[in-house]
């Protein structure tokens, strides 16, 4: 929907004629992203009214307060990787987009922390922190996701939580435009100190900020964090080698970084796989730790030299991913990496992740123990390459971030991959061997609130049998009155769901102590006249729906009104 020109004009006296644009073709490159097809049966998602690039929170502030005059959605993002970040409820919405707010205000090395606008990603500022000797965590989703949409707005997931942790938990303080356009300071800023503590001695709203996974934009805009930091053992600096010739992608760490040693011992079965993982996350000795990612090849140059060398090492792949025919499994298969600061320290620890793998049984095979194995497999564990989507075009994260003992964990995760493997089998998805099963656990902190990840499922959303399956798959995971019901409420991989589509919260909420009534009465406390766009979090009241008695029923598919 064009807005009219008052509308437009009114916009456009918040952040100037050249930071603002409703040109069509323009628009379409702020609507076509992964996951659209799975969700809206289209590449593009619905097309926004307009973009605004706002420099400073004022300029923000303003343009919200013209959204609540004229009743326009909006929702703000900074990298714009996926999906949720740019979906739209109806076409009179705008999107902010940060770029243009790209400072690292602070590193403060005392104090192990820094602050940041939207548009720092993860990785650049790994790379300012790793000089003063200091790490901010690894993102899943690759190292260009931004730092405050991963701590504030989103899930915030990694396999490094069993050292910095997850969930929001390093967010020390925000300065964040509410719905109303009112600029609010939480914690310490909003008396008047710098952001150090988002409890107090002001108010803290990081329950309400983010709860377990965040609302997504749904209440309002981050303009600025700070964020905790954690000791990094490695160099100021570092660099990826390749030959001459080659191109950037296949840049490599030539070995583990001093300060670091990793080690991949393999098991028997998924069963010791997952029973060794609980031991060696709760030994606290680990700074990363991954099931089944072990990134022994190099990446492609595109897409199309990623197929190309899948479909030359596809009987050696499948050889290694289920072991039959004498191979080595990487599913079962554990990345651990160990920081240092002393011979001493690193000692102890080696000893103590050997013992636990010899109790289950593991076996460190020397192709993924090499150095050059190693060295791949840190710089994946540690700065993620966000490679995921490659082999198909898109991905299933599916159940996802629940909370519960590893007990719990393990039965969920093991009857979820049995699920995966019969899509498998029957070529909907990518396969990766005979049948194996495989899962992906990023521990929460030693696993004492959960883990993130459980099995992750590769379709190709231009095959209509392979997103049919997918969403079958989905629909089997999400729906309450099946047997994933006592595992908690699913978020399709932190969160990523669509809420007019999927009604995870509209179906679960009842279920568990009707937790998205509370939800709702947040929303509409923030938001009053329902401006910032919900379709990643929630809205005031829930639209109309076609149901099966009590359960709404999934609305894949794109209109006007989702």
């Amino acid at each position: 929907m064009k807005l009219s020109n008052e509308e437009y004009k009114a916009l456009e006296a918040t952040v100037g004629p050249e930071y603002i644009s409703q040109e069509p073709v323009i628009m379409d490159t702020y609507n076509q992203v992964w996951g659209n097809k799975f969700f809206f049966d289209e590449k593009h998602s619905v097309r926004p009214a307009a973009v605004l690039l706002p420099a400073r929170p004022k300029e923000i502030s303003e343009a919200v307060r013209v959204c609540n005059r004229y009743r326009i959605l909006f929702k703000a993002f900074s990298s714009g990787f996926e999906y949720l970040s740019l979906s739209l409820m109806n076409s009179k919405s705008i999107l902010f987009d940060l770029r243009r707010m790209n400072r690292i205000v602070e590193i403060d090395e005392k104090n192990m922390r820094a602050v940041v606008e939207p548009y720092v990603s993860v990785y650049r500022l790994q790379m300012e922190a790793a000089k003063k000797g200091l790490f901010t965590g690894r993102i899943g989703v690759g190292y260009s996701a931004g730092v405050i949409a991963a701590e504030c707005c989103h899930h915030g997931c990694q396999h490094t939580m069993v050292f910095t942790s997850g969930y929001g938990r390093n967010v020390l303080g925000v300065e964040w435009v509410l719905p109303t356009g009112e600029i609010l300071n939480v914690g310490t800023g909003e008396a008047g100190s710098d952001l150090f503590s988002a409890d107090g001695p002001g108010f803290s709203l990081r329950g309400v900020l983010r709860g377990r996974t965040g609302a997504n934009g749904g209440h309002g805009v981050i303009t600025k964090a700070s964020v905790k930091l954690y000791p990094w053992y490695g160099p100021k600096q570092w660099d990826h080698k390749k030959q001459p010739g080659e191109a950037l992608s296949k840049g490599q760490l030539e070995s583990v970084p001093d300060g670091y040693k990793v080690f991949v011992p393999t098991f028997q079965n998924l069963d010791d796989t997952l029973s060794a993982s609980e031991d060696l996350c709760r030994a606290e000795i680990l700074c990363a730790f991954g099931i089944a990612i072990v990134g022994t090849n190099p990446y492609s140059e595109g897409n199309d030299e990623d197929w190309a060398m899948m479909q030359k090492t596809a009987e050696t792949r499948a050889r290694d991913i289920d072991p039959a025919g004498g191979g080595v499994s990487i599913a079962n298969s554990v990345v651990c990496v160990i920081g240092y600061q002393s011979p001493g320290e690193m000692e102890y620890k080696e000893k103590c992740l050997r013992k636990i793998a010899e109790q289950w049984g593991g076996t460190f095979y020397d192709n993924l123990n090499e150095p050059r194995a190693l060295a791949r497999a840190f710089a994946d564990i540690m700065w993620s390459s966000g490679v995921n989507l490659r082999a198909t075009g898109d991905f299933l994260p599916s159940s996802s971030s629940p909370d519960g003992s590893p007990e719990m964990l393990k039965r969920l995760a093991l009857q979820e991959a049995e699920i995966k493997r019969r899509y498998e089998q029957a070529g909907a998805f990518l396969t990766l061997g005979s049948g194996a099963r495989m899962v992906s656990w990023r521990p929460e902190e030693h696993l004492s609130i959960g883990a993130q990840g459980i099995s992750t499922a590769q379709y190709d959303p231009y095959d209509p049998a392979s997103l049919q399956a997918a969403r079958k798959f989905i629909n089997e995971i999400f729906d309450p009155r099946g047997q994933f019901n006592r595992y908690g409420v699913p978020s399709r991989g932190g969160c990523l769901q669509i809420e007019p589509v999927t009604h995870v919260h509209q179906n679960w909420g009842p279920r568990y102590d009707n937790y998205d009534m509370w939800l709702r009465k947040i929303k509409k406390m923030l938001d009053p006249n329902t401006v910032a766009d919900w379709t990643a979090y929630i809205p005031p009241e829930y639209p109309d729906s076609p149901k099966d008695g009590d359960y709404v029923l999934p609305s894949y598919g794109k209109a006007e009104q989702l």
